[in-house]
């Protein structure tokens, strides 16, 4: 038993040094604050410095940075799809395979492997993978109004106009046109 023959060990503090720890503990807490606001300062300016960089000076840079825009946006179109088509697959398997036995073989397709497993697994895990595309889905119609707003905005800022090509000019005039006969119908009729 050598805890009985031990003492321990006791310092006498110095009230100064408590002084000392205060002060310690506010320094840290002083350069914790002047971290944070360093770091904003730095996220402020970079954010200001990606700004310029998107400025564009030229009606071409105007033009090149729109087409950028658009081809993102269209880039999340495709990606939506992509994630609601996956979506609807993994509902139509687990509708499937709702009213089947829960220890019976399955097989699945995971990343060209064929895997055999029973279909509580399977469903467990199809279950997971719908939740995270669903919220794949939303998150990138989040993003895809973003971008959207971001667009329009852009549009007004540069006073971008879509013009439309000679076929669809001649498909609106047409539309008028059928418009203006159904208005006109009856008039000028003679009985």
């Amino acid at each position: 038993m050598s805890n009985e023959n031990e003492k321990p060990i006791v310092t006498e503090l110095d009230p100064n040094e408590q002084v000392n720890e205060k002060d310690e503990k506010k320094e840290i807490h002083e350069k914790d604050e002047k971290n944070e606001k360093t770091i904003k300062t730095k996220k402020e300016e970079k954010k200001k410095e990606q700004e310029q960089e998107q400025e564009p000076q030229t009606k071409e840079e105007v033009i090149q940075l729109y087409k950028k825009k658009t081809q993102q946006r269209t880039a999340l179109s495709n990606q939506i799809s992509e994630a609601e088509y996956s979506v609807k697959e993994h509902t139509i398997v687990l509708t499937e395979i709702k009213g089947v036995d829960k220890n019976r073989r399955c097989w699945r397709l995971v990343d060209n492997i064929l895997v055999e497993k029973n279909t509580e697994q399977i469903r467990e895990e199809l279950t997971k993978e719908l939740e995270t595309s669903q919220e794949l889905v939303d998150t990138l119609k989040k993003q895809f109004e973003k971008k959207n707003e971001e667009i329009s905005e852009y549009q007004k800022k540069y006073n971008i106009g879509y013009t439309p090509n000679k076929d669809e000019k001649r498909d609106e005039k047409t539309e008028k046109n059928k418009q203006q006969e159904k208005k006109n119908v009856g008039k000028g009729v003679l009985l």
